[in-house]
């Protein structure tokens, strides 16, 4: 059986956070993580934009030109900032083409513009819905009743060679669609419109009557059929929950579940109907039904940024990455502290969510950070020659374990400061490398080290490590503090198989964080325990 053997260094600049206090464990998933910036003339800087892909190019629509949103009348999302091109971006030599909005009626091009669209592609088509912006015929802001159909390699070749865009472009007129912040997904033939609301008016803080909003607190399943002539809308049922629907800004991303059916993840969002905080119990979509995690509180992420869903079909294990963004917790790698920030902070921290195959969830703070305070209203783009389901979950089982380019991230918003300082659109693009370990001890049924338990925790005199061992083993037992260093010397002893029972004496250690560590022949296992006094 071939050693694995966790990097206690890298795991010390990262925290979990598992479903129970009483277990407190987990390893690294299995594979990397790294970003590169790719080195070239800077592209349009841009961020809560519509996107979709042909081949080696990118084509990219609305969204907002300058960094984070206003925070008064006068100041919130200026008109002057928003996109009035439709960009394509060759990645083959990074080269970019725009096409200027102005050559359609106001009537067309203005939703074009929004911010905060829900969109997905199908084949050679992107459908943008709603999206936030300013009504030019109108002379309002408003959350646009619209659904735009984009035929994408039209598009792409009218913005390169300098054609009119409209016979590219179709819209349908249909409330439903009055949304922006949610996000748009699909599960088998059915689309799903999630989350989000309808916002009017221009934006302040604290609210005044110079806006309005109604949160849509429901998913709004339909039928989508195009002949690419006619779009036809059918079907329309809603989902409603006033309390737990209520969220706008979120993350959504494709889920594969343990039976392999495909699914949506969502995450976070703002805001709590009894707080200016976000939402922090996971949610997951399926064609049979929507459920709310309520035994889980997500730590980090809560905001819209760009996300990388992979799936072990060995485990079955769905991990999905969050690449920086917004979050409720910060945290500070020269404390190795991770402190909550009511004023939900910019972040730099790549994290990844765990969901196993009995719904078990926890998140880990990976050791490798974003060059800056990036990937909030980012894209994370995946390569077309990397392994995935069909509905773009990368199948980690089928790639090499050495180093292979996972995708990119696209624009987004760059900030100054966690809070309250200045920030732009991000004009860099990042490339993300992932290197598996499909050979490791990750999955339980080559772990020997199962069923692990560690109790009273935090710990105040004493703690009790319970374990099981399904061969006999030479097991090494150690307490480590936040710096890496060995506090606590516990076992280094043959064991047999079966169950474990150790006693750790904390009463001489003084509060804080240490690091149990559990070492065999077969695996690492890596615990936090929390002493109090």
């Amino acid at each position: 059986m071939r050693s694995v053997k966790l990097n206690l260094l890298s795991f010390l600049v990262l925290l979990l956070f598992c479903q129970t206090s009483e277990a407190q464990f987990a390893i690294m998933p299995p594979f990397t993580v790294q970003i590169e910036p790719v080195i070239t003339t800077p592209l349009p800087a841009l961020h809560s934009f519509a996107f979709a892909q042909s081949g080696d190019k990118w084509l990219i629509i609305g969204g907002r030109t300058n960094g984070l949103h206003g925070l008064n009348s006068s100041g919130g999302f200026p008109p002057e900032y928003k996109n009035d091109h439709v960009t394509v971006i060759d990645t083959s030599t990074w080269a970019f083409y725009t096409a200027d909005l102005n050559q359609l009626p106001k009537a067309i091009a203005d939703p074009m513009r929004s911010a905060n669209m829900q969109y997905i592609q199908e084949g050679n088509y992107l459908y943008m819905i709603g999206g936030y912006g300013y009504d030019s015929v109108a002379s309002i802001f408003v959350s646009f009743p619209k659904l735009t159909a984009i035929h994408v390699d039209d598009m792409i070749d009218a913005v390169i060679n300098a054609q009119p865009i409209s016979p590219t472009i179709r819209q349908v007129t249909d409330t439903n669609f009055s949304i922006c912040g949610g996000d748009l997904g699909k599960i088998g033939s059915d689309y799903y419109l999630m989350f989000g609301h309808n916002f009017g008016g221009r934006y302040t803080d604290p609210p005044t009557p110079l806006f309005t909003q109604t949160y849509s607190d429901r998913i709004k399943k339909f039928n989508l059929t195009d002949d690419g002539t006619t779009i036809n809308l059918s079907g329309f049922t809603y989902q409603l929950d006033t309390s737990n629907f209520h969220r706008r800004d979120l993350n959504t991303g494709p889920i594969v579940n343990p039976d392999g059916s495909f699914g949506i993840g969502a995450y976070g969002g703002a805001f709590r109907k009894d707080s200016n905080l976000p939402f922090r119990e996971p949610i997951k979509i399926t064609a049979a039904a929507t459920t709310v995690n309520f035994t889980y509180q997500q730590v980090m992420n809560q905001y819209t940024c760009a996300l990388m869903p992979i799936y072990d079909s060995a485990s079955q294990k769905m991990y999905t990455v969050f690449f920086g963004g917004i979050s409720l917790y910060n945290y500070n790698d020269t404390t190795s502290i991770l402190s909550r920030d009511a004023d939900v902070p910019f972040i730099d921290d790549i994290t990844t969510m765990t969901v196993y195959s009995d719904g078990t969830t926890e998140e880990t703070i990976l050791p490798v950070k974003l060059p800056s305070l990036l990937g909030s209203n980012a894209k994370f783009v995946p390569t077309k020659n990397i392994s995935t389901y069909a509905n773009e979950v990368i199948r980690i089982r089928d790639l090499p374990n050495t180093k292979i380019l996972a995708g990119y991230i696209f624009g987004g918003i760059r900030a100054q400061q966690g809070n309250f300082g200045t920030s732009t659109a991000n004009d860099t693009v990042y490339r993300i490398f992932i290197t598996p370990n499909n050979n490791t001890g990750i999955n339980e049924e080559v772990n020997s080290i199962q069923n692990i338990q560690l109790f009273p925790n935090p710990s105040y005199q004493s703690s009790t490590l319970l374990f099981n061992l399904k061969n006999a083993e030479q097991i090494k037992i150690s307490l480590f503090d936040i710096t890496g260093k060995e506090i606590l010397k516990i076992a280094d002893e043959e064991m047999q198989k079966g169950n474990q029972k150790i006693n750790i004496n904390t009463s001489k250690l003084s509060a804080g964080i240490y690091i149990c560590k559990i070492q065999s022949e077969s695996a690492d296992r890596l615990m936090k325990l929390v002493v109090g006094r």
